[in-house]
């Protein structure tokens, strides 16, 4: 039908019979005038069968009012015509059934196989029930309906009472589903949860998904696997030797959870918020709780074994742990029979590849990757190694999930749900591509609902979080010593005791006892700061010769990611004149430095950089010159890379980020190197905490009146302490 249509009131419609019945030039219709409307009809249809043929039949009459078209006409005309002539002006009003007609959706119902909810273990292979049903233009339609359809070609049909059209790409996809999928059928709990969370390409490729819905108990496990907040922990076992806080006690009972469901886990807290209690919570849970007695495996970078060791022993003494590294380890069957003596294994993720045959070997209890960033790369040995592993649980720990790409958040889980994102192919072209190139927003959201139910991910910003941290936080940071370094620190001891023995009096002797505590100092913290090698205006190479550093770098690459900023403190401002140039490099950021040398008026201007809102993150000060004195409050981390053994002047310098002002937590990290002299005169701080200030006095002097066989004892080397260049 033909109709004109008023310019300045669209709602003004005059159908072209009233046109043709008009006389005169001019159409006065609801007091609206239009002029030469036959002659502007006529002139506006010669446009239109341009456009669309079949109009151009219609003008052969002497009052053209509309035309006859026949199914196919009426499809090229909503499908191609429509479209086009909008675009040259012309308004079209088509029937409400065009809005859905021939849109072929879907909808898909899900609910647990069992009509119970199960108790206990569930498990990746537990079964959920799914039943599917297509529409068009809104109504149910089965295999048999739709094919009646199809086999009548016609684009345009009548089905269940209204007018229908039917796009060939719909049919193709709509025939495709009937074939590779089944209306109703039982699929594993990976697959539904994927199936939930809206990833439906590969099955209904091409049809639109109109609702998915999850009923009975499946819904309720879905609900609290998205939501953890809503779960109640299992009671905290009694030989935890820590207090939790109110959200690493969330953090086990999820990590819990999911172990008893056989899902793999990624807790993905900040920096300094505990993933190690929390993880150590669920190892004792297993063997208090669940009466679970094989071994645990835990995989982490070389330069945290020891960090790993004394925290287990802390929080955990009754745990029997057993570290695999070194020239000595056991392997193959040894290394078997050895390890049911044991509750957790803990390794590096160079030996995990390197013996990757006698650790797939055993039926673990579960694995823990700490640091799992380490297996971002998909295709190294150490990430396949890890994927090779048995294990009834799988848990990552990291605070950066992803560091660079989305493939990385593809390689850990694949490690922890194997195929749950697809293969790596598939989850490019579906994700990583739609995402990282165009900024998909439907496959970012999509990928989130994949992803989300599997990592748990706390931040020190969230005000749930932060008010509940303590206003400062101590940390210690256990590191190994390099093959490279425990040379030069035996040498140094062989060398110095003999000369403190054979001192002439007792201020020699002192002098000679510090002396050595200095230069083993020096090599605890770099081999090239003890040394001497270049670095205020030379160049040295530092990379993989100091296990602190080492850490520093990890730690300091975290910190960045998150937004923080950190003071780091050194006795030395030789070692900051090796550190400053090493860690931009390594960081590619600014870092500022400020030691005793420093100009007065640089010293000023320095500072007000850093308290800048956008100033560099990092602040490397030698203790004397930036210990006190200061107000650096935009810092919320604190380094202490070598240790100065007065407990009072560490406060001082830590206060400079820990004062009257600052907004946020304060994390501080002490750096210990494990085996040597800082191990020990740490330990003893810490035994004797309530007469520190009469024993430690305003120094190190303390340490220069001990016995010869004392501190022989003090300053040797423990040799399992070293990390092997594994």
């Amino acid at each position: 039908r033909y109709l004109i249509q008023a310019v300045n009131d669209p709602s003004l419609i005059v159908e072209a019979e009233v046109v043709w019945k008009s006389s005169g030039r001019t159409l006065e219709y609801l007091e609206y005038r239009f002029d030469q409307p036959q002659e502007r009809l006529l002139r506006a249809l010669g446009v239109a069968s341009n456009i669309f043929q079949p109009i151009e039949r219609s003008l052969h009459t002497a009052s053209p009012s509309g035309v006859s078209l026949n199914p196919d006409e009426v499809y090229q005309f909503l499908l191609e015509a429509l479209p086009m002539l909008e675009q040259n002006q012309f308004g079209v009003l088509v029937p409400n059934w065009w809005q859905r007609a021939g849109r072929l959706k879907a909808k898909v119902s899900l609910e647990g196989a069992d009509t119970k909810e199960p108790t206990g273990f569930l498990g990746m292979d537990s079964l959920a029930r799914y039943k599917w049903e297509l529409s068009l233009g809104g109504e149910p339609i089965s295999r048999q309906e739709f094919e009646e359809l199809v086999a009548l070609k016609q684009p345009l049909v009548r089905y269940r009472g209204q007018w229908v059209a039917l796009d060939p790409d719909h049919v193709e996809s709509a025939l495709r589903f009937f074939e590779k999928q089944s209306q109703t059928g039982e699929m594993d709990m990976l697959d539904a949860l994927k199936l939930s969370a809206g990833a439906t390409d590969s099955m209904v490729e091409g049809i639109e998904i109109e609702s998915i819905e999850v009923n009975g108990w499946l819904q309720n496990l879905l609900q609290r696997l998205r939501d953890p907040a809503q779960n109640t922990p299992p009671s905290i076992p009694d030989s935890m030797h820590a207090t939790l806080r109110h959200y690493q006690v969330r953090g086990f009972g999820w990590i819990a959870q999911m172990r008893e469901m056989g899902l793999g886990a990624c807790l993905a807290d900040d920096m300094g918020l505990g993933k190690t209690p929390q993880t150590i919570t669920l190892w004792l849970h297993e063997r208090d709780h669940l009466g679970i007695s094989r071994p645990a495996l835990l995989v982490c970078p070389t330069s945290v074994i020891g960090n790993w060791r004394h925290e287990l022993q802390r929080f955990a003494p009754s745990l029997r742990v057993m570290a695999h590294h070194g020239p000595d380890r056991q392997q193959g069957e040894d290394f078997a029979k050895a390890v049911e003596q044991a509750d957790v294994v803990i390794t590096s993720y160079p030996l995990l590849a390197r013996d990757c045959e006698t650790f797939a070997a055993v039926r673990w209890a579960g694995v823990v990757l700490d640091e799992a960033q380490n297996i971002k790369n998909p295709s190294t040995r150490q990430a396949q190694a890890a994927r090779a592993l048995t294990a009834d649980h799988r848990l990552a720990l990291t605070g950066t999930p992803i560091e660079n790409r989305l493939s990385e958040l593809w390689s850990i889980m694949q490690f922890l749900n194997p195929d749950y994102l697809g293969s790596q192919q598939a989850f490019r072209s579906s994700f990583a591509i739609p995402i990282e190139r165009y900024n998909s927003v439907t496959a970012a959201e999509t990928l989130k609902q994949l992803v989300n139910p599997f990592i748990l991910r706390r931040v020190k910003t969230d005000p749930n979080i932060i008010s509940d941290l303590p206003e400062k936080f101590e940390n210690k940071v256990y590191c190994t010593l390099t093959t490279e370094q425990a040379t030069l620190y035996e040498a140094v001891v062989k060398e110095e005791l003999e000369a403190i023995q054979s001192a002439e009096d007792q201020i020699h002797r002192q002098g000679n006892v510090l002396r050595m505590l200095t230069r083993l100092k020096q090599v605890c913290n770099h081999p090239a700061h003890f040394l001497k090698e270049a670095g205020q205006d030379g160049v040295t190479d530092l990379r993989g010769r100091s296990g602190k550093l080492n850490r520093l770098t990890e730690m300091l690459e975290e910190l960045i990611d998150a937004g923080d900023s950190a003071l780091i403190f050194t006795q030395y401002a030789q070692m900051g004149h090796l550190l400053q140039p090493y860690l931009e490099e390594s960081l590619g950021s600014e870092i500022l430095f400020l030691h005793g040398g420093t100009p007065s008026q640089q010293r000023e201007e320095i500072i007000q950089r850093f308290q800048a809102p956008h100033g560099p993150a990092l602040f490397i000060l030698s203790l004397k010159a930036g210990g006190t004195g200061l107000n650096l409050t935009r810092a919320n981390h604190v380094f202490h890379f070598d240790r100065w053994y007065n407990p009072a002047v560490e406060n001082q310098a830590t206060d400079r980020a820990f004062r009257i002002g600052q907004t946020k937590n304060v994390q501080v990290h002490k750096y210990i190197c494990l085996g040597t002299l800082e191990e020990r005169i740490d330990q003893m701080i810490e035994h004797k905490k309530a007469l520190a200030d009469s024993i430690v006095g305003a120094g190190e002097n303390w340490i220069s009146e001990m016995s010869d066989t004392d501190l022989r004892e003090l300053v040797t080397l423990r040799r399992d302490a070293v990390e092997e260049g594994d």
